[in-house]
């Protein structure tokens, strides 16, 4: 079972902030909007934990934005705990979508890179990061998109997008969560679309390649969020 803000300040004795400097974080928002832990301003909606060929675990998961505020630069720390209860170690991932709307979703991934530690995972404990951000008008999107395997194991999904904003959309970059017959995330992968930089009204095209051949044959079914530093997709 997932645990939180309160169970991370229990385990944090050797994580590298130091809960004083938590608690200072939670002061340094109210004069500076400084990047500071935010529980409150996420829901986790699902995670998955992953050990790969080489013995190293990925965390996957979605999180949505419930703060009345646009959110950037969202950071998930994890502390994984072993079936005692103690701190094996830490580790940080980025929301995949830098910028998240209020009521917007983005996948995320850690890595837990101590193979031997791994070993004695059991449960694992979140927290978040953010700073307050504007709000993105959803003037991108998907004109089509198709997916397929090759005969190498990879997975593949390629499209179209379009900039129906007025402003050039830079950086543009296209984001797949994957998803086996459950509906749990089993991946996410992303690519810089072609070209990376939309005029008003023009189009650019993606290929975004999933290459965990052991996670790959298990996809049923997959999401695509389209992202950059002006605009984002809309998502349902």
């Amino acid at each position: 079972m997932t645990r939180y803000f309160r169970d991370f300040l229990s385990y944090s004795s050797n994580l590298f902030i130091p809960k004083m400097v938590l608690l200072f974080s939670g002061i340094l928002i109210l004069l500076t909007s400084s990047q500071a832990y935010s529980l409150e301003n996420f829901k986790v909606l699902q995670t998955n934990t992953i050990t790969d060929q080489s013995g190293f675990i990925h965390l996957f998961g979605e999180i949505r934005n419930i703060s009345n505020e646009s959110q950037y630069d969202v950071a998930i720390h994890a502390i994984f705990i072993d079936k005692n209860g103690q701190n094996i170690g830490n580790a940080s991932g980025l929301a995949s979508v830098r910028s998240l709307n209020t009521g917007q979703i983005s996948p995320f991934e850690i890595i837990f890179l101590d193979k031997d530690k791994s070993k004695q995972f059991s449960d694992y404990a979140l927290n978040f990061t953010s700073k307050v951000g504007n709000q993105k008008p959803d003037s991108i999107v998907v004109t089509s998109s198709k997916s397929k395997p090759d005969i190498f194991g990879y997975y593949y999904v390629s499209g179209r997008v379009s900039n129906v904003g007025n402003e050039t959309a830079t950086n543009v970059l296209a984001i797949a969560s994957f998803y086996d017959n459950n509906g749990k995330i089993i991946g996410l992968s992303s690519a810089i679309a072609e070209p990376n930089n939309m005029t008003s009204h023009t189009e650019a095209s993606f290929t975004i390649v999933m290459d965990d051949k052991i996670q790959s044959s298990k996809i049923k079914n997959y999401s695509l969020t389209i992202d950059s530093d002006q605009y984002v997709t809309k998502q349902s």
